[in-house]
């Protein structure tokens, strides 16, 4: 067998065998409910929730990779051990059911993990008790059939009333019905429209689901229906496990809805402590901003009174070293003329010298005073300056600051809307899901009513039967009080060797042969008449020459 191991024949045939057992087990689950245990290929999981049609498409034959066709075969050989201990605990599950005498599946848990010979033994003593109960059914079954005779008549004599029991209490047994027919789920309009409009909120459900990207249980029921039944009515069972389904779908798109509210509230929270943020930005923006160009202006004052300033001091130093020039000019040419003048005295010369240099000193200190204070001027610029491009700097950030809060608080805005758009959807969708929920409780309260109207009238039906069972036992009394009466007065004309009981009371002795007589004379007219037609249908075959 080794060399079959990874063979594409081999591995197509047990790929049919596991989509056969899968088609089973989904018939056996739609009559007796999914039961929950753990998968023995999958611990992990709950066997009925396995994906059959997504493994079967995971492990597959590949010609290129001989391995992985191999470890495929061996995957599906235990997939389809799984399923085999799937059916048979559902097999166990649907047997539980009929004994219990419950015509819907009870909710089940998650079960224990069982192997696969705890699973047989418990199917084999669950088949047992199946056993046990339809042989208690059979004997029940002709037990009512050796009790409740119908036969209308009494017997026509006391010798051939016996003979005669057993056809009449056959016939009478078949022709009381054992049975309640009820009306079945699907036959009446009402039915099928509420059917109708549950598959409609159902298909809803699994539409929205697939939307918001989840999990749904009821979509894989819907599949494993159309394929197994197609558009046929849904059974009780069916129903019952759908309701199930649909419940759990409706809690995971309560929970969803839920956890959705949940991330918008921080959002909105965010939302509004961002809105709050950026009034309160806005506002220092515009206080900044009046105090910048207040602070500009009175930059630009002070710019213009030093540059008046500067100017005035340029000019003054101009004409300070413009007199200085001169001077030195005109101390030049007195010292050439003095170079050239001997005649001039020399008190003359020394007090013109020393008139010039007193001239000359002043003019130098108030030079270099004003060249100090164009020093200082310059100085005051350019810290101005510097101050004025710092300023700037700094406001050059504010605005990129106050773009980047900008641009956030659009980005935080486009995502509000966003998130306000999905929850107003999801409200719309949620409201639609209620409105469809409360249509498929209406229905479900309508199918409850004609289900216990069906109830009431199987009850009355049965009911009547019962009556019925009652009249004839009284009619069965009756005969058994004929009987006793035919066998304890027999006929007066009998040989005097023949004895027969007697009360002991002349008169009632007599009364019950009367009684007796009576029954004994009707019977004998009814046989007469009888007799009587057989005769007449004989004579008249005879004339025509039917019988020789």
């Amino acid at each position: 067998m080794a060399h079959l191991l990874g063979h594409r024949g081999c591995m197509e045939s047990l790929r049919a065998d596991l989509q056969d057992l899968q088609a089973a087990i989904a018939d056996v689950t739609s009559r007796a409910g999914a039961v929950r245990f753990p998968s023995w290929k999958f611990p992990d999981k709950v066997s009925c929730d396995l994906d059959m049609s997504l493994l079967l498409q995971r492990y597959r034959h590949s010609e290129s990779e001989p391995e992985f066709s191999q470890h495929s075969h061996v995957v599906l050989l235990e997939l389809l051990i799984d399923r085999l201990l799937l059916l048979l605990q559902s097999f166990t599950g649907y047997a539980e059911m009929v004994l219990c005498g419950s015509a819907v599946p009870p909710a089940r848990g998650p079960g224990p993990c069982m192997s696969a010979g705890l699973t047989a033994r418990r199917f084999w003593r669950t088949m047992l008790r199946l056993g046990a109960f339809c042989q208690q059914l059979q004997h029940q079954d002709k037990d009512c059939r050796k009790e409740i005779p119908t036969q209308q008549s009494p017997p026509h004599s006391p010798g051939s009333s016996q003979p005669r029991a057993g056809p009449s209490l056959a016939q009478g047994t078949r022709s009381v019905p054992t049975q309640t027919s009820g009306c079945p789920l699907g036959s009446c309009d009402s039915c099928s429209s509420a059917q109708a409009s549950l598959r409609e909120v159902g298909r809803a459900i699994t539409s929205l689901c697939q939307s918001q990207n989840i999990p749904s249980a009821l979509s894989k029921f819907q599949e494993v229906l159309e394929d197994s039944t197609g558009r046929r009515s849904l059974s009780a069972t069916d129903l019952s496990y759908w309701a199930s389904e649909q419940s759990k779908d409706l809690s995971r798109i309560n929970k969803h809805l839920q956890e959705l509210l949940q991330q918008l509230n921080p959002v909105k929270a965010e939302l509004e402590a961002v809105g709050k943020q950026k009034e309160e930005l806005r506002k220092q923006v515009e206080d900044f901003s009046q105090k910048l160009q207040a602070e500009r202006e009175t930059q630009v004052q002070q710019q213009r009174k030093a540059e008046q300033s500067l100017k005035a001091k340029d000019k003054e130093h101009s004409e300070a070293v413009a007199r200085l020039e001169q001077d030195k000019d005109d101390l030049r040419r007195g010292t050439e003329l003095l170079g050239h003048s001997c005649c001039v005295s020399p008190e003359l010369t020394k007090t013109t010298l020393l008139e010039e240099m007193r001239t000359t000193v002043v003019a130098r200190s108030q030079m270099l005073e004003l060249e100090e204070k164009v020093q200082m001027l310059t100085g005051q610029r350019d810290s101005l300056d510097q101050e004025l491009s710092a300023t700037s700097t700094e406001l050059e950030k504010e605005k990129v600051r106050v773009q980047s809060v900008l641009l956030h608080e659009e980005s935080l805005q486009a995502k509000q809307r966003l998130l306000l758009q999905q929850l107003d959807r999801l409200d719309q969708e949620r409201e639609e899901l209620q409105n469809s929920l409360g249509e498929a409780e209406e229905d479900k309260a309508r199918l409850e009513e004609q289900l216990e109207q069906s109830r009431e009238q199987s009850q009355k039906r049965l009911q009547a039967q019962q009556a019925n069972t009652s009249r004839l036992e009284e009619q069965v009394q009756e005969l058994r009080e004929q009987e006793r009466l035919l066998v304890f007065f027999p006929e007066l004309h009998v040989p005097t060797e023949a004895q027969f009981e007697s009360t002991g009371n002349l008169t009632e002795d007599m009364e019950n042969q009367l009684q007796a007589n009576s029954i004994r004379i009707g019977v004998l007219e009814r046989e007469n008449a009888r007799l009587s037609a057989v005769l007449a249908k004989v004579k008249a075959a005879a004339q025509q020459g039917v019988l020789k």
